[in-house]
């Protein structure tokens, strides 16, 4: 039988080169929209490894405030009353959900590309960018990356309410992650459920990712550029994107 590593090598790799080709052409862009997110360091933050099993049986429960239809509607509605439990939820509970695609890819437009690498935008083009992080959004709502440019561009066209909105959506999401670890070893991996999300959260926290590397038999460890902490790197724990990739797509 092959190994996890073997099967999901070529997943992974196409995963670690898309990420690549986004950092070549949107590095300096996509790390000035964190300026909208304070830093917070890992270690200041308490954690709380998550009991997958509890939340798969939790989100499934009518009854309950932490059923995943009524958690999803709120988020999408915009509210901001979230509780840290329901956050957790909310975010690892999309990996059980049917239309959850964990090893989505979006290749932009060269259209949308040219804006992306441009320093400043006009209105118009800031509601291409605005339509087009919509769009995506209706398919994976979680896409950390097209809600930096929401807020972006709603922050350039003067909407601050609406910039204010995607980024609380943003940090709850953000905030969800980290609680789930400390990134420091396997053990504490911090839980992902995609793979961009990884390197949004170590732009967050205030570094910039150098090097992927796959840990069997569910871990991603991703290198980090040399710091004044003398951080090597951070863990992430891929587990459902792994089961979930095998159980719906292991065929094709």
């Amino acid at each position: 039988n092959l190994s996890v590593k073997e099967r999901f090598l070529p997943i992974f790799v196409e995963i670690a080169k898309s990420n690549q080709a986004m950092k070549n052409r949107l590095i300096i862009f996509l790390l000035s929209l964190f300026l909208f997110i304070p830093s917070i360091k890992a270690e200041d933050k308490d954690f709380k490894i998550p009991n997958l099993k509890e939340i798969h049986k939790n989100i499934r429960n009518y009854n309950s405030h932490l059923y995943y239809p009524y958690l999803i509607k709120r988020f999408l509605n915009n509210d901001t009353t979230f509780t840290l439990k329901e956050l957790r939820h909310l975010y690892l509970g999309y990996s059980f959900q049917e239309g959850y695609n964990p090893y989505r890819v979006n290749k932009h437009p060269e259209e949308i590309m040219k804006l992306y690498s441009q320093p400043t935008h006009t209105a118009a083009e800031c509601d291409t960018i605005i339509d087009y992080a919509i769009r995506l959004l209706d398919n994976f709502p979680f896409d950390l990356r097209q809600m930096h440019l929401l807020a972006y561009a709603y922050k350039t066209k003067g909407d601050k309410e609406k910039a204010q909105i995607w980024t609380t959506k943003m940090r709850q999401l953000l905030e969800a992650i980290r609680s789930t670890g400390d990134g420091k070893s396997p053990e504490t991996a911090w839980y992902v459920i995609n793979s961009t999300h990884e390197y949004d959260i170590i732009n967050s926290i205030g570094y910039k990712a150098d090097k992927y590397v796959f840990v069997e038999p569910n871990y991603d460890f991703i290198e980090v550029s040399e710091n004044p902490d003398k951080t090597e790197g951070f863990y992430f724990n891929v587990s459902r994107m792994l089961k979930e990739y095998e159980r719906k797509y292991k065929e094709n």
